[in-house]
Formats: structure tokens, sequence, C-alpha cells
């Protein structure tokens, strides 16, 4: 199941989706319905990556459907936010809002950090390709308060800031910012992001 993901990072798409359906298939004969939401999502994400979006929502949905006992929630959450992304990626705006929505308000109770920062940071995308800069701003300024503890989600959002700015035409703030974060990634070692930014 990690392998999944790790597969799915790495832009193997296929092979987490070999993967996750393998762990899937093991935990089905185990008869542990948490472990196979929890490969059911990662096969949706790398669903997702491979731009298999209906095989992606149906993995997801088919999480929530397994999660209906109690102390869940964290799985729950990744669910929504999986379909979130799913339908952003399909140009299903609302139901990507609804979905991120549902995930924030699973999320904020238990002050989740990493997992409001991503939906927030989610949802700025949503918004910054939309041209709703607005919203775009405002998610991005929310999701830099759930940064305290990591410099690497804040050079994120400095990036993803610098993309809207850009959108907007405002290119010396696009400049400056993109500048920052490269130079936040430099110090991090993370090349991939620097040599984006």
């Amino acid at each position: 199941m990690e392998l999944s993901n790790v597969n799915r990072i790495i832009g193997l798409h296929k092979e987490g989706i070999w993967q996750a359906k393998g762990a899937l298939r093991v935990y089905e004969r185990l008869g542990d319905t948490a472990k196979q939401a929890q490969c059911l999502i990662k096969l949706a994400r790398s669903l997702r990556s491979d731009k298999q979006f209906d095989a992606a929502e149906e993995a997801a949905s088919r999480a929530i459907n397994l999660l209906l006992e109690k102390g869940q929630q964290f799985r729950v959450c990744e669910s929504h936010r999986a379909l979130g992304t799913i339908h952003r990626s399909k140009g299903n705006t609302e139901k990507a809002i609804h979905h991120f929505e549902v995930a924030l308000g699973i999320a904020t109770p238990f002050d989740w950090h990493e997992v409001l920062f991503w939906l927030h940071y989610e949802l700025a995308v949503l918004f910054r390709n939309g041209d709703d800069f607005d919203n775009a701003h405002a998610h991005i300024e929310r999701a830099k308060s759930y940064t305290v503890n990591s410099t690497y989600y804040l050079s994120r959002a400095i990036e993803l800031q610098a993309t809207v700015w850009y959108r907007q035409d405002r290119l010396e703030e696009a400049r400056s910012g993109a500048l920052r974060a490269a130079g936040i990634f430099n110090q991090l070692g993370a090349a991939k992001d620097m040599e984006w930014c």
C-alpha cells in the first residue's frame, strides 16, 4: 500500500494502481475494512494521477462507504479531499468545493494542521484556475496559518501565491515570491521544487 503511494509521487502511476489493487485484495481477504478504505484512497489518488477520473471517483466513494463506523474521521476526510481533487481535475468546480468543504468541516475540530494546509492549498489552486483571485489569496493566507512547523509548506504557499500574482499580471510580486520560495527550497534541498520556481 505504501509503495503504491511512493510510485504515484514519482510518476509511476500504473505501478501505483497495480500495488493499491493488490493491497486491497489482501485486506478484503482479511476483512479489514479500515485498511480496505485506506487502499481505496491510495488507489483513487493513483487513478487520478493517471487521468482515470471516473474510476478514481468510484474508488474514493467506495472508501467513504466502508468508513461508516465511528473513529474513522481521518480516512473520511482523506476520501473527501481525494474526491475534491478528482472533481477539480474533471472541471467540476461545485462538486470539488463541496468535498473540500466537507473535509474542512471534519479536519477543523481536530486541528489537523497538515490536512488543513493542503485543503486550503487545494482550494486556492481551484480558485486560481478559475481566475477567482480574491478567494485564491484568501485560501493561501489560511494555508499559511497552518505552516508554523513546516518551512517546506510555507514555501509551497509562497510559490502558489506567486503563480496567482503571475496570473494577475502582478509580475514584480510574482518574481519576488518565486525567488523567495526558490531560496527556501534551495536551503531545504528540494531541488525539483526549486527548479519549478
